[in-house]
C-alpha cells in the first residue's frame, strides 16, 4: 500500500487497533450530541465539509459564515442568541429529565415538540459552530491524507484578481519588476512569477519539449534586460530570421543600438556602450570564437575591476560544444555577464541542466529528461513540492512530465534555492519605439478630418 509521508506518520499514526476503536465511539457520541442538543449546527458542519471538498477551497473561506453569524449575533444581542441556542437542548433534556423515556420511544416526536419556533433561534450560533467543526474537520483530514492524495487547492477570488491585475501588466509591457524579470504568474497565488539578476547571474537554462515556448520566454528576459540598459551579447546558433527581427524590435523599442556581427569581434564596446550585439554562428568552430571572445571580454572586465552587468543569450545550445558552453558560464559568472541558454533537445537539456544555477522547464515528454532535470533541480522520488529529509522544497520527474502547455516550473540554486512549482508564462507585447512615440503626435495633426 506505500508509505504515508513524514509529516502525516509523525503527528498522526496509524495501524493502532484501539485509539481507533476510541476514536470511533468518540464520533458517535459527538454525532448523537448533534442530533439531541444541535441539530442545526450538525446540518451546517456537513454542509460546509461538503461545500470545501466539492470547491476545493482553502479552509480560509469559512470565516465568511463564521463572521454572518457573529454579526447576526451581535445585532441581536448575545445574551438572546445564547438563550435561543439554549432553549431546543432545554427542551430535549427537560423532556428526557420527567422520566418520559419510555412515552418517547413511542413517540420519537416527543423532545422536539415545537421545532418550529426554537430550531430557527440557533441560526446565529450555529453558523459559527459549523464552520468552526468544519474547518475542524478539514485540519483533521488535512493532517492524515496522503499529499499525494490531496488535491491542489482552487484559487479564491483574491488570487483570481491577483492573476487577472498581474497578467494584464505583463502582457501590455511590464516585464522589468524590482530585483528582476517577470515571467508569468503564480495560478494559486496571483503573484508574478520573477527570475532574478543574481539568480541570473550563475547561468540560466529554459527548456521544454516546445521550442516556441523557449523562444519567447528567452525573449522576454532579453527585453527586460534591455530595459535595464544591461548590455547585451547574442549567440545566434538557430539560423532563424524570425529571432533576429524580435530582437531588432525589442532594441527598437527600448533604443538600444544594435549591430549584427560575425563571431570573433572585439566585444568591449558592448560594455561601454551599453548596446547590443548579434553574432551569427554557423558552425563549431564559429561558436568556439564567439565563447573564445566572451572570455576575452571577462578577462578584460577583471583585469580593471569592472563588473559587466550584462547578459549573454544562446539560442539552440545543443549545436554549441558543450566544453565551450561550461567556459562560456564559468566566464560569465566571474565577469557579472549571466548567460541564459534556450534549448529543447532533451541530450542537450539534461548536460546542460548541471552547469547553471536557475532552470526554467516546460513541459517535458521524455522521462529520463524529466527524471535528470528534477535531479539537477534538488527533486524528489515523492510528490513534487514537499520538503524532503533536509527539509527544503523539491520538483518530481511526475511534476514536469504533467504540465501543461505554457505552464512551467522554475527551480534556482543559487544564490539562495528558490521553487516556483508551478507558473503559468504570460507573453510580453512590446512597446513602440522611441521613434514612433514621437512621431505619434505629428500623425495626429496631420490627419485632421476638418
Amino acid at each position: 500500500m506505500g508509505s504515508m509521508p513524514r509529516r502525516a506518520r509523525t503527528q498522526i499514526p496509524a495501524g493502532r487497533t484501539r485509539p481507533g476503536r476510541v476514536t470511533a465511539a468518540c464520533a458517535v457520541l459527538i454525532l448523537l450530541a448533534h442530533l439531541l442538543l444541535a441539530q442545526l449546527t450538525l446540518g451546517f458542519a456537513v454542509a460546509f465539509t461538503v461545500t470545501s471538498r466539492v470547491s476545493r477551497w482553502r479552509l480560509w473561506w469559512l470565516t465568511g459564515p463564521a463572521v454572518a453569524g457573529l454579526a447576526w449575533a451581535l445585532a441581536i444581542g448575545a445574551g438572546r442568541a445564547g438563550a435561543g441556542f439554549a432553549a431546543g437542548p432545554a427542551q430535549v433534556l427537560g423532556y428526557f429529565g420527567r422520566a418520559r423515556l419510555a412515552a418517547g420511544l413511542g413517540h420519537p416526536s416527543g423532545p422536539f415538540a415545537g421545532a418550529g419556533s426554537w430550531l430557527p433561534r440557533q441560526l446565529p450560533i450555529a453558523l459559527i459552530a459549523g464552520a468552526a467543526e468544519a474547518a475542524l474537520i478539514g485540519w483533521l483530514n488535512w493532517l492524515r491524507a496522503d499529499g499525494r492524495a490531496v488535491p491542489p487547492r482552487r484559487p479564491g477570488a483574491v488570487a483570481a484578481a491577483r492573476t487577472a491585475l498581474a497578467a494584464s501588466l505583463i502582457r501590455s509591457g511590464s516585464v522589468v519588476t524590482r530585483d528582476g524579470c517577470a515571467l508569468g504568474v503564480g495560478p494559486a497565488t496571483g503573484a508574478v512569477a520573477e527570475l532574478r539578476w543574481p539568480e541570473i547571474a550563475g547561468g540560466v537554462l529554459v527548456t521544454g519539449s516546445d521550442s516556441q515556448a523557449v523562444t519567447v520566454t528567452s525573449l522576454q528576459m532579453v527585453h527586460a534586460a534591455l530595459r535595464r540598459r544591461k548590455p547585451l551579447i547574442v549567440i545566434d546558433a538557430s539560423a532563424d530570421a524570425a529571432i533576429a527581427r524580435a530582437l531588432a524590435a525589442a532594441c527598437a523599442a527600448t533604443a538600444t543600438p544594435l549591430r549584427h556581427e560575425r563571431a570573433g569581434p572585439d566585444l568591449s564596446p558592448v560594455i561601454s556602450e551599453r548596446s547590443a550585439v548579434l553574432l551569427r554562428v554557423d558552425s563549431a568552430e564559429q561558436a568556439s570564437r564567439a565563447c573564445a571572445g566572451v572570455a576575452a571580454l571577462a578577462a578584460s572586465l577583471r583585469r580593471i575591476g569592472v563588473d559587466g552587468d550584462g547578459l549573454i543569450w544562446v539560442t539552440r545550445g545543443e549545436r554549441l560544444p558543450a566544453q565551450a558552453v561550461s567556459r562560456l558560464i564559468d566566464d560569465g559568472r566571474v565577469a557579472g555577464l549571466g548567460v541564459l541558454i534556450g534549448t529543447s533537445s532533451p541530450m542537450a537539456a539534461a548536460e546542460l541542466a548541471r552547469l547553471v544555477d536557475a532552470q526554467l522547464i516546460f513541459r517535458i515528454g521524455d522521462p529520463r529528461l524529466a527524471a535528470a532535470l528534477a535531479a539537477s533541480a534538488g527533486g524528489l522520488p515523492a510528490a513534487g513540492g514537499e520538503p524532503g529529509a533536509s527539509g527544503k522544497p523539491g520538483v518530481s520527474a511526475s511534476a514536469l512530465l504533467s504540465l501543461r502547455p505554457g505552464e512551467f516550473v522554475l527551480a534556482v540554486n543559487a544564490p539562495r534555492r528558490r521553487l516556483v512549482q508551478l507558473g503559468r508564462l504570460v507573453p510580453a507585447r512590446l512597446p513602440r519605439s522611441v521613434a514612433a512615440r514621437q512621431e505619434r503626435p505629428w500623425r495626429r495633426l496631420r490627419y485632421d478630418p476638418a
